[in-house]
């Protein structure tokens, strides 16, 4: 490459994350106001059964963009095919649709467990729809259309602020969810029309392994992070569901921002950087944990100041508890996502879903035990427990990382 050619790219590179912190921080925006309005709009249980259905949204929309997005860029790039030429339109829309089905009944069902079949609905169909209106950004982003996918987040930030002005006004809290998904079905519409028909038939033979892999590691993912919520909600602990709720959705929200707006930049530069070798990886992945671990370290400090001084007398205050716990849950999850894309393309797909698997299966096992012999305190000193584990062993990955260079030269 070329000096001008380097210089060129790398502004290209700059420009592409300032556009797609603008998008990520847009659509955190707006997920923040509907949470805020809901938080303040909902009684508590109203809350925590919504906080359900975000949490099975999340494990879906992972899942979903696990099949349609990642497993297509992990696959291209062994066959030497960029990451912006690897969605296949179709594959992707039906798992996407599979995946929206599957949560929807499962937050009827969780919810609606306690004989409030009505508002079990309305809920269960936000989630569905979150996993289906997140296809299109994502394949906007890897196309490298960051503006028509910030234009997406700005339409759904203007939703939500549309939604809070008319909450205020007076309006009753039952127009909540009725907006907010209509507002996903706007975003749906206008991100259909923007990607159009492109599409991708690159398949290696060993597409659907690495596919339901992938997927498979997403599924164990979104269960170990949400977990918390989830069981809190089970052993009817409405206060404790809704702290830990607020501590993900509002103490760190800019670091979300942040975080959910370059990691699928680094997951292009991953597979883009894996044809030199482990040694070209490693450096970005070392960065990478340094910068996401000083904004979560600003944003909890920041975030526990303001709890606990000027809003210690509303809801968000219930967070308190949970702030140093979620941080470092958050940490730990996001140093060992990256240890596992780092090595993901220099290991079998086995590996990495084993691996998965075993993180996923310790964390739902003892958090599970914590509640419900400890309750809210018992998860507490469990997530700090298990969140040191993990760092540990996504730093013990990345130092093993350089030797299957040496390794395969040898």
């Amino acid at each position: 490459m070329t000096t001008s050619a380097a210089v060129e790219n790398a502004s290209v590179t700059r420009a592409g994350v300032l556009i797609r912190t603008l998008d990520q921080g847009l659509w955190s925006l707006g997920f923040f106001v509907f949470n805020v309005t809901a938080g303040v709009s909902l009684t508590v249980g109203e809350f925590a059964s919504l906080s359900v259905g975000a949490a099975l949204g999340f494990i879906a929309v992972g899942t979903s963009r696990a099949w349609g997005i990642y497993a297509p860029i992990v696959d291209a790039a062994r066959l030497g095919v960029r990451p912006e030429n690897s969605i296949d339109r179709s594959s992707s829309w039906r798992g996407t649709i599979a995946f929206a089905t599957v949560v929807a009944v499962a937050a009827l069902l969780w919810i609606g467990r306690g004989g409030e079949w009505g508002y079990a609905g309305a809920v269960a169909a936000l989630p569905g729809a979150m996993v289906i209106c997140d296809l299109p950004r994502q394949v906007l982003i890897i196309r490298g259309r960051y503006s028509r996918a910030a234009w997406l987040a700005a339409i759904y930030a203007a939703g939500a602020f549309v939604c809070a002005g008319t909450l205020a006004l007076g309006v009753d809290s039952a127009a909540l969810l009725p907006m907010w998904l209509c507002t996903l079905l706007i975003v749906l519409t206008i991100g259909i029309a923007f990607c159009g028909n492109a599409t991708s038939t690159i398949k290696s033979e060993s597409h659907f392994s690495i596919a339901w892999r992938i997927t498979a590691e997403a599924v164990y993912l979104g269960i170990g992070s949400q977990i918390a919520t989830l069981l809190l909600y089970l052993i009817q602990d409405d206060t404790a569901t809704a702290g830990i709720r607020f501590a993900y959705s509002l103490v760190f929200a800019p670091a979300f921002v942040i975080i959910q707006s370059i990691q699928p930049l680094i997951f292009k530069q991953f597979a883009t950087l894996s044809v030199q070798g482990t040694r070209a990886v490693l450096p970005v992945s070392v960065r990478w944990n340094i910068a996401v671990a000083l904004g979560l370290g600003a944003c909890g400090l920041v975030g526990y100041t303001a709890l606990s001084t000027v809003f210690s007398d509303i809801g968000p205050a219930t967070a308190l508890p949970y702030v140093v716990p979620v941080g470092l849950a958050i940490l730990s999850a996001q140093t060992f996502e990256v240890a596992l894309m780092a090595t993901r393309f220099f290991v079998s797909p086995v590996f990495t879903h084993r691996a998965r698997l075993i993180s996923v299966l310790v964390d739902v096992g003892s958090q599970s035990i914590a509640v419900f012999i400890g309750g809210a305190m018992g998860l507490v000193w469990t997530l700090i427990v298990l969140s040191a584990l993990r760092i540990a062993v996504s730093v013990a990955m990345l130092v093993v990382l350089p030797r299957r260079d040496r390794t395969e030269t040898a």
